[in-house]
């Protein structure tokens, strides 16, 4: 997946984290937001889908009860000696350790200490769910608004990285608008259609909003 950048709201969608946790990781350098961190006022952090696959290994590992003192020790390890990153390895975490499948079979990495219990987390999985809800949560969505009398296909494109959506009238060129939600979004439609039929009459001389929509097909 290219480099596409993500926004908060989207990250605690794909991920299921809380925003407290995902504010906190990044404050102390746990997962940081690689594309863009805060910078103060009206700045936001806008992550790296490598960073998205970092955070669901780090809760996944929370969930089988690796102290996140453990989890820190075991990320500074595999930054300053793992060749490959964090969201491509295969982990095992048993009780405190995290413990790194090095590529041979024969041989394993303590990333910490001490353990009891061993579960698996394969990391392949993970990417996998999040390239799907990346793909669902990046579908575009028709609605039908009616303006003046006529309907217009009116499309709505997710902004994943800061959030709600872009509107676009294919048959009316140049015709847009943002959203918050989906349901703001046939109000905004229906306002922007208004105004783009205003301003194209005008400078055209058309007589109806209709004859001048389909003037511009």
């Amino acid at each position: 997946m290219d480099r596409q950048g993500f926004g908060v709201a989207a990250v605690l969608r794909l991920t299921g984290i809380s925003y407290r946790n995902l504010d906190y990781w990044a404050r102390t350098g746990l997962v940081r937001a690689s594309i863009r961190a805060a910078g103060g006022r009206g700045t936001r952090r806008l992550y790296a889908f490598e960073d998205l696959v970092a955070l669901r290994v780090v809760k996944q590992l929370r969930g089988a009860g690796i102290p996140l003192q453990a989890i820190r020790r075991a990320v500074r390890y595999l930054q300053m000696h793992a060749e490959k990153p964090l969201t491509t390895l295969a982990l095992i975490a048993d009780g405190k350790r995290v413990l790194v499948n090095s590529g041979d079979p024969r041989t394993m990495i303590d990333a910490t200490s001490e353990g009891q219990v061993v579960i698996a987390i394969d990391v392949a999985p993970i990417r996998k769910h999040l390239t799907d809800g990346v793909t669902q949560m990046s579908a575009e969505r028709s609605i039908a608004v009616r303006v003046r009398g006529y309907s217009y296909a009116v499309v709505l494109t997710p902004d994943l990285e800061v959030g709600g959506f872009t509107i676009t009238v294919p048959e009316l060129p140049g015709c847009l608008s943002e959203s918050d939600t989906v349901a703001e979004a046939r109000g905004m439609a229906r306002e922007a259609i208004g105004l783009w039929l205003e301003a194209t009459q005008l400078a055209a001389g058309e007589g109806s909003p209709k004859r001048a929509a389909r003037a511009h097909r």
